[in-house]
C-alpha cells in the first residue's frame, strides 16, 4: 500500500439495519451491520456510536426601560456520547461481504426521544469500521426513536 492510499478510507461500505422502528430504554437495540469491501484491509474494530442531543428554547419577558420585551434564548447540549464495540480486529479481503448481528444496551439515565415546540431530544447512531492509520468507513448518522 502506497503512502497516498493511507490518506483515503478503504474501498468499503458499511450499512446499519435495525430489527424494528423504535426501541425502549429498557430493551437492547438489535440489528445488523452489512460490510462490503473492494480491497484488502484490517479493521481495528467495528463499533456503533450513539449521540443524544438536546435543544431547548425559552422566552421570558424582561423590562427594558418602561417596556416589557420578550427575550428568547436557545441552548444546545450533548446529553450522551458513547461507543459500543461490536467486534474487535477483523481482516477484510477484496470482494468480502459480511453481515454482523449486534445487540447494544442504551444508557438508561438519558431521556427518551421527544419533540415539542420549545424542546427536542434526538438520538442518533452511526456504524464505524475503525482503521488504524487511515480514515474510517462510516455510515451517516441515523435518527433512532427511543421511548420509555
Amino acid at each position: 500500500m502506497g503512502f497516498l492510499s493511507r490518506l483515503k478510507a478503504p474501498k468499503a461500505t458499511v450499512a446499519m439495519f435495525f430489527d424494528k422502528g423504535s426501541f425502549s430504554l429498557n430493551e437492547p437495540v438489535q440489528g445488523r451491520l452489512d460490510v462490503s469491501s473492494s480491497e484488502e484491509f484490517e479493521s481495528d474494530e467495528i463499533r456503533i456510536e450513539i449521540e443524544v442531543n438536546e435543544w431547548v428554547k425559552a422566552t421570558e419577558r424582561q423590562t427594558v426601560g418602561e417596556q416589557q420585551v420578550p427575550v428568547t434564548a436557545e441552548q444546545r447540549s450533548v446529553l450522551h456520547r458513547g461507543k459500543h464495540t461490536i467486534t474487535g480486529a477483523k481482516m477484510f479481503s477484496d470482494g468480502t461481504s459480511e453481515s454482523i448481528p449486534f445487540e447494544i444496551n442504551l444508557p438508561p439515565s438519558v431521556p427518551p426521544t421527544y419533540r415539542s415546540q420549545n424542546a427536542r431530544n434526538i438520538w442518533t447512531m452511526k456504524a464505524v469500521v475503525g482503521i488504524k492509520g487511515r480514515p474510517d468507513v462510516t455510515t451517516s448518522e441515523t435518527e433512532v426513536t427511543v421511548t420509555y
